[in-house]
C-alpha cells in the first residue's frame, strides 16, 4: 500500500492547518507549565529523557507533556501546506513576472502583521503587560523581519510566541519561484536532488550558523526539506509514500532524532512525512462534529498565530503549582479564549483591512 498526496483539496489543507494550529497553541501554553522543554531551535538530549521521566512518574499528564515536547511540529504542517499550495497555484495560473507573484504575498503578510501589532498593543499595553519601548522594539524587529536572526531575539520579546514565523514564511515565498522552476525543469530527478541537497545544506551550514548565534531552524534554510516536499508532492502525481518503506524509515529517523544531535536536523522532515501519512487518511474519516470545528480553526489560523501569545500573558499566570488536570482544563479555557478573540479579530480585519488589501492586489494584477 502507498499514499499519493497529489490531490489534497483546499478543504483538507484547511483541516490540516486547524490541527497544526491546535498543536501550536497547546504547545505554547503547556511548555510554560513544566520543565520538559523541546528540541525546536536547538537540541538538548536531556529533553527527551525529561519527557520520559515525567510520563513514568505522572502518566495522567500525558496530553500536557506530549504537546509540551511535540506540539511545535504543528509549524511543519504550515510550511508543507505553503509549499504545496504555492505549487498548485503556479501549476494552474503562473504569474507573469516575479513582481506580480511576490508583491501580493508581501502585502498580505505585512497587512496582517500591522493588524497584529495593533492587537498586540491593544491587548497588552492597557493592562501593563508591556511598555512602549519594548513594543516599538518588537514592532520594528517584526516589520524589518530580523527578530529570527538571533537566538537572543527570536523569543526575546514578551508574549511574542510564533511571530518569528512571519519572517520565515516570507523567506520561503521569496525563493519559491526558483525551487518551482528547478523542479519543473528537471522533474522528479530535480525534486529528489533538491530534497537531498537541502538536507546536506543544513548540515554544512549548521556549525557556521551556531558560531554566529543564528537560529537556522528559525529561518528558511532549516525548513527547506519540508517546503520542497510540499512542492514536489503537489507537482508530481507519480510520487507515492509507501507504507512498508517510507513509514518505518520516517518513524525510525524521527525517534533517533530526539536522542542524537547529529540526527536532529532530520526531525522536521521525518515529522512532516509522519504527520501527512497519518493525517491524510484520517481527514476523510473524521466525523463532521469534529471536522467542522477543526476546519473553522484552520480558517482563522493566521489570526491565532497572532493572538495566541497575547492571551497567554493573562492565562499562564494561573498554572504555577497546579496539578496536571488543572493545567489541562486551563489550557482548554485558554484555547477557547484564543479562538474567540481570533474570530473577532478576523471579522474586524475583513471589515477594515481586507477591502483595501483586495483593491491593492487587484491593481497590481491589472498592471
Amino acid at each position: 500500500m502507498s499514499l499519493n498526496l497529489y490531490n489534497i483539496s483546499k478543504n483538507q489543507t484547511t483541516v490540516f492547518k486547524g490541527i497544526g494550529m491546535l498543536c501550536i497553541v497547546l504547545h505554547n501554553f503547556f511548555h510554560w507549565a513544566n520543565t520538559i522543554g523541546e528540541n525546536e531551535f536547538t537540541f538538548e538530549n536531556e529533553h527527551i529523557y525529561t519527557l520520559l521521566i515525567h510520563l513514568k512518574n505522572d502518566p495522567g499528564g500525558f496530553i500536557n507533556y506530549f504537546f509540551t515536547y511535540f506540539g511545535h511540529f504543528g509549524v511543519q504542517i504550515f510550511i508543507f501546506a505553503s509549499g504545496y499550495g504555492l505549487a498548485k497555484q503556479f501549476m494552474n495560473n503562473k504569474p507573469s513576472g516575479y513582481g506580480r507573484y511576490i508583491t501580493p504575498k508581501l502585502l498580505k503578510i505585512y497587512v496582517l502583521m500591522v493588524f497584529g501589532l495593533m492587537c498586540y498593543f491593544a491587548i497588552l499595553y492597557p493592562f501593563g503587560r508591556i511598555n512602549t519601548d519594548i513594543f516599538f522594539s518588537f514592532a520594528s524587529s517584526t516589520l524589518l523581519l530580523y527578530n529570527n536572526f538571533s537566538y537572543d531575539t527570536i523569543l526575546y520579546y514578551p508574549h511574542s510566541g510564533t511571530w518569528w514565523y512571519f519572517s520565515l514564511i516570507i523567506q520561503l515565498y521569496l525563493i519559491f519561484p526558483l525551487l518551482y522552476n528547478l523542479l519543473n525543469k528537471y522533474k522528479m530527478k530535480g525534486f529528489y536532488i533538491s530534497l537531498v541537497g537541502s538536507v546536506i545544506l543544513i548540515y554544512v551550514l549548521l556549525p557556521l550558523t551556531e558560531s554566529f548565534n543564528f537560529p537556522i531552524f528559525g529561518n528558511f534554510v532549516g525548513h527547506l526539506p519540508e517546503f520542497i516536499l510540499g512542492i514536489g508532492l503537489a507537482m508530481f502525481k507519480d510520487i507515492r509514500l509507501k507504507y512498508k518503506t517510507v513509514l518505518p524509515a520516517a518513524l525510525i529517523v524521527f525517534i533517533l532524532s530526539n536522542f542524537y544531535q547529529y540526527i536532529h536536523p532530520l526531525s522536521f522532515l521525518s515529522a512532516t512525512v509522519l504527520i501527512m501519512i497519518l493525517l491524510y487518511p484520517l481527514c476523510d474519516k473524521l466525523p463532521k462534529l469534529i471536522e467542522k470545528p477543526i476546519y473553522f480553526i484552520g480558517t482563522i489560523s493566521m489570526f491565532m498565530f497572532v493572538i495566541n501569545s497575547m492571551v497567554r500573558a493573562y492565562t499562564s499566570i494561573y498554572i504555577y503549582g497546579k496539578s496536571q488536570l488543572y493545567i489541562f482544563v486551563l489550557a482548554l479555557i485558554h484555547l477557547s479564549i484564543v479562538i474567540f478573540i481570533s474570530y473577532i479579530a478576523c471579522i474586524i480585519y475583513k471589515i477594515t483591512f481586507s477591502p483595501l488589501l483586495n483593491k491593492a492586489i487587484k491593481a497590481i494584477q491589472k498592471r
